[in-house]
């Protein structure tokens, strides 16, 4: 039991080290460039701010289930950061979720933080910027995936996934908007 809390470290530890990797595979390319190094620069403090500080467990399940199912002794580097980028793109649809809902929903605080968009200088420019933490999902998956035969399929199951959250949300606005706590709006259908 303590050797399998010792690997679930370890995972934790290495997904952990992952992120910063990630985040300058998707910004490095661009910081030094005239017209949008700028953004870059942005971005890349988006990331750092809203996907990385929650309990991880969505991205950490990726890489859990993968190891169950791989053969321990046929696992490489190459599968290995495979599982760990599907987790982190979880993540990142988490937070794109989050910080576009906190703005729905006139939230305040996000983990003890201010949410992204009460952050002096943000406002509402945070909707790009949701837009932008959407995107690094589809600009990993390209990256390190793209050759394998179940690309398609990851890529239509975050559409899936996305517009399932998207219905969800609308049906939770329509059910409860900000400042409306009438509770006749609650059915067994919505």
């Amino acid at each position: 039991m303590a050797h399998i809390k010792m690997e679930e470290r370890n995972d934790a530890k290495r997904f952990g080290e992952m992120f910063q990797e990630l985040v300058r595979e998707i910004v490095e390319p661009d910081l030094e460039d005239d017209e949008i190094g700028d953004a870059m620069k942005r971005f890349k403090h988006v990331l750092e701010y809203n996907v990385p500080g929650g309990k991880r467990n969505r991205g950490l399940t990726v890489l859990s289930s993968y190891k169950s199912l791989k053969d321990k002794s046929s696992l490489d580097d190459e599968e290995m950061k495979c599982a760990m980028v599907l987790g982190w793109c979880i993540e990142w649809l988490q937070a794109y979720f989050l910080v576009s809902d906190d703005m729905m929903d006139g939230s305040i605080t996000r983990r003890g933080q201010p949410c992204w968009y009460k952050k002096p200088g943000i406002g509402l420019d945070a909707i790009n910027d949701s837009f932008f933490i959407e995107v690094c999902i589809y600009k990993m998956l390209k990256k390190t995936i793209r050759n394998k035969p179940y690309y398609i399929s990851v890529v239509e199951l975050f559409h899936e996934t996305t517009y399932q959250t998207i219905v969800g949300q609308a049906l939770d606005l329509m059910t409860a908007p900000v400042g409306c706590r009438d509770m006749s709006r609650f059915s067994e259908e919505r």
